[in-house]
């Protein structure tokens, strides 16, 4: 393998005019190689063979090999060592350079690719090229890490193929040598691993595509579920090894879909007016958010301050818990509704009139829409967290209720916090259209304090808004006889704040929708930057010590390293890189004991 540069090789010795200022133009360099050949030249690493030529197809020589690979590394960090020789024998400067040797210099050269030659012990059955099985093993990892690392697509396909022993073109080395310079800094995949990040597992899928894979913390892919026909809103991996989805599809209901390792469907569920998120309990069943809708005339009667003319709708969230009875079938065996917990001071003739300030375990029906956005299960107290976004709190109901008791007293809210206006109170707004509300679990730091992401809001809210993200994590006042305590203004006794993690320029993380956090083993939190497709792991101090950007787009996989805005808005054609949540599974998760988990190629270099 290449480890050294000759001394004489990089101060001089090239033919003229290789090394100095850029050239004002080559006339022989046009094709595919003209970008790559106009920054070799503007960054000094070559100027040309002579007579404003570039000789783009001639075959570089290992002394121009040697120095180009020195100039362009210096641009990053340090250059490479410089020493005598190449395993003990004369460094030929004049020689030629296969393509195999190219591959093997690269990887050498440039630490950042070092990541990508992981593939030299892989099966022949899993390489990409199909003319490298005769090389030695770092020669088709080399070669095989240079792909993943988008710096060639090889020479020909049908099958495709890189054509290991033919001599490297200087237009060919230009294109690799400026594309490797430019995955020093990515802007796609993984951009940042510190050794005070956690080493697990990552799995995303971008919303409405039907692919979902599970990267390691080398931006790695070690498996992808691809669903043909499904319409993929999130993702997650279960304990026995199935993946459960929210399917959206362009046509039909929504559905719930569990499916194994092979992307084989073991159950799925047709849930018409289901929306955001599901909770998966211990004894297989699932609980679902749905909505639906009063008319302006039930609306009326039930007391929202409505015209009973309108054409005007009031929308309303409400829980089933759905037990699978069959592949495609499931019953439910308890429900669970805002309509039964309302209060209102609006009209003394209608149902729940009162004083709201007096009911904080109730919800006003007149503060808006509820707008469930996640919903975890806590077997241990066996309690239900609701996130409220219109309403800015955090909810608590019990799930030890048969479903006649779950529409009286005993389904009243436990608990609630983030938004005393929402209930009449006094004191300051804490939560702002948040999402991902949830216990940490057992076993890890925090355990049993809750964890949220605060989003923030903006200028459709028509009380104080907060125009950027942070991460909340509480500490709950202790139950008392099954009871969070109240305080003196008959609002619920407020929790304590553990930690909070925004950016040191607090406007510069601000997720204004999706998103969520996780807590993990070794103290680190992991962050979903739904919005812009980001996923970062924070220190308890609030370093970054890991980030990935999904690059995955809903019409594609990006592999372009200069944009550096993937997500396109809600509103466009397509949904750029959105990610609803990004969850992370330790090495040893029950869910991944019969998984292989042999690293391929990161998502965003596959072509």
């Amino acid at each position: 393998m290449f480890a050294a540069v000759v001394v004489a090789v990089v101060v001089g010795g090239l033919r003229p005019g290789a090394a100095g200022a850029a050239s004002e133009g080559f006339s022989d360099a046009g094709g595919v190689h003209a970008y790559g050949i106009e920054r070799v030249a503007e960054w000094g690493i070559d100027a040309g063979c002579g007579d404003v030529r570039f000789c783009p197809s001639e075959p570089i020589s290992r002394a121009e090999m040697t120095a180009w690979l020195y100039r362009a590394a210096a641009r990053i960090n340090a250059p490479p060592p410089v020493g005598e020789g190449q395993d003990g024998g004369g460094f030929d400067p004049d020689g030629t350079v296969t393509r195999a040797e190219a591959a093997v210099m690269l990887i050498a050269a440039f630490d950042h690719l070092a990541i990508f030659d992981h593939l030299a012990a892989a099966d022949p059955v899993e390489r990409v090229f199909a003319d490298i099985g005769g090389l030695s093993e770092s020669a088709a990892g080399a070669i095989e890490g240079i792909h993943a690392a988008g710096l060639t697509r090889g020479c020909a396909t049908g099958p495709l193929r890189y054509c290991p022993q033919r001599p490297i073109t200087r237009g060919q080395t230009a294109t690799m040598l400026v594309r490797a310079v430019q995955r020093a800094e990515p802007t796609v995949g993984l951009i940042v691993n510190e050794p005070q990040a956690a080493q697990g597992y990552t799995l995303i899928n971008s919303r409405r595509t039907n692919m979902v894979n599970l990267i390691d913390h080398l931006g790695r892919k070690v498996h992808t579920w691809k669903l043909e026909g499904r319409r993929i809103e999130a993702a997650e991996l279960l304990e026995n090894g199935n993946l459960i989805i929210r399917d959206d599809p362009m046509a039909g209901p929504r559905m719930i879909v569990e499916v194994d390792q092979d992307g084989n469907t073991v159950w799925e569920y047709a849930a018409t007016a289901y929306h955001h998120d599901m909770a998966k309990l211990p004894n297989g069943n699932v609980i679902l958010i749905r909505r639906d809708r009063l008319t302006s005339q039930e609306a009326v009667a039930a007391g929202v301050m409505l015209d009973p003319l309108s054409n005007s709708s009031w929308r309303y969230d409400y829980l089933q818990e759905v037990k699978p009875t069959g592949p495609q079938s499931g019953e439910v065996v308890w429900e669970w509704s805002t309509l039964d917990h309302l209060v209102q001071d609006h009209d003394p003739t209608k149902p729940g009139y009162g004083s709201i300030a007096e009911h904080p375990e109730r919800i006003d029906i007149n503060y808006g829409y509820t707008w469930i956005n996640s919903i975890v299960y806590n077997p241990f107290l066996d309690q239900i967290m609701l996130s409220a976004r219109n309403y800015s709190e955090l909810w608590i109901i019990d799930h030890n209720t048969t479903t006649e008791e779950a529409a009286g007293p005993k389904g009243d809210l436990l608990y609630r916090w983030g938004n005393p206006q929402a209930h009449d109170n006094e004191g300051p707004q804490e939560l702002f259209w948040q999402h991902d509300a949830h216990w940490i679990p057992p076993g890890l730091p925090g355990a049993g304090n809750v964890l949220i992401f605060n989003n923030g809001n903006d200028e459709e809210f028509e009380g104080p808004q907060r125009n950027h993200s942070s991460i909340e994590e509480i500490a709950l006042p202790a139950l008392q006889d099954n009871a969070y305590p109240r305080n003196h203004d008959s609002g619920f006794a407020p929790p304590r704040i553990i930690w909070t993690y925004t950016a040191d320029d607090p406007a510069d993380f601000y997720a204004p929708f999706q998103s969520g956090a996780q807590r993990l083993p070794n103290g680190n939190t992991q962050i979903c930057d739904g919005p812009s497709g980001t996923i970062f792991q924070v220190t308890p101090d609030g370093q970054t010590v890991w980030k990935y950007v999904n690059p995955i787009l809903s019409i594609g996989v990006s592999t372009e390293y200069q944009s550096r805005t993937l997500h396109q808005g809600e509103n466009s054609p397509y949904e750029g890189n959105l990610l609803y949540r990004a969850p992370w599974y330790p090495p040893d998760y029950p869910g991944l004991k019969d998984m292989d988990l042999t690293p391929k190629a990161p998502i965003e270099h596959y072509r």
